[in-house]
């Protein structure tokens, strides 16, 4: 079953700019993790903002979870699809617990306060990213690595069946970096589909079970870890000569 699809979608941010999506298709297998990878500027968080429906494509159509994004509201996407963005600044001192509770506002009729189901789902969304003993801190007196972690706990809190992450590696050293695949993987064990944009071939070769190269705007390339991540189709998206090599079993990327 396909949790997300692209149909034939076509997207330009004006009428004097050159499409960013042209004629896109992509299917997205339900509980697998799935890494779009490519170069800056090829589209891929023009995608999941389509997806989010935060933007309107100029002709195609998404599909999520069986039902055309256009006649889903506000909170019915929320309940279905949730974003942890590249970067989003923090313009209030909200604690890391309260801005993990955000992820509970599809659930929320208006005016309605969280009560204590929520505030445990939000608890315990710190804690499966390793921010709970710091509930209580203000959003804005942390690193850039641990706001990364926060955002995706706000989105676990969200308790979507598809989660979408914008370059989720960028800001994370090497340590965080192995916490958030190995949270990753645990989301997909118990259901979740994993779709995250990345221009970093050793984090898709690492976490991914499908890859999807894109370029212009277009998919060049997709399928499994080993059927795509070749020497040639990655030299060919990032135009510079990338070697394929492994290590204990692992893919290895070199680039000169």
């Amino acid at each position: 079953m396909h949790l997300l699809e692209f149909n034939n979608l076509c997207f330009a941010y004006d009428e004097s700019s050159n499409l960013v999506l042209d004629n896109f298709s992509l299917e997205i297998p339900e509980g697998k993790v799935v890494a779009v990878l490519g170069p800056n500027g090829t589209g891929k968080t023009t995608m999941l903002m389509l997806a989010l429906g935060w933007l309107k494509p100029d002709s195609g159509q998404i599909i999520i979870n069986d039902l055309p994004v256009e006649e889903c509201s506000r909170n019915e996407l929320g309940r279905m699809v949730s974003l942890v963005p590249q970067f989003e600044p923090s313009f209030f001192d909200f604690s890391l617990l309260d801005f993990a509770l955000l992820g509970r506002a599809p659930y929320l009729g208006n005016f309605k306060m969280p009560g204590k189901e929520d505030l445990d789902i939000a608890y315990e969304a710190l804690a499966r990213v390793g921010m709970h003993h710091k509930a209580d801190q203000l959003v804005t007196h942390i690193s850039g690595g641990e706001h990364q972690l926060v955002l995706l706990a706000r989105s676990l809190a969200q308790q979507t069946k598809l989660l979408l992450l914008d370059e989720p590696t960028s800001h994370l050293d090497i340590c965080n970096k192995s916490r958030l695949i190995k949270i990753l993987r645990e989301q997909t064990k118990i259901g979740k589909t994993i779709v995250f944009t990345t221009h970093e071939p050793d984090v898709a070769a690492l976490i991914a079970d499908y890859v999807v190269m894109v370029k212009s705007g277009h998919v060049a390339h997709s399928g499994s870890v080993d059927e795509v991540m070749t020497a040639i189709n990655l030299s060919q998206i990032y135009e510079t000569p990338i070697k394929v090599g492994e290590i204990d079993s692992q893919k290895v990327f070199l680039w000169s």
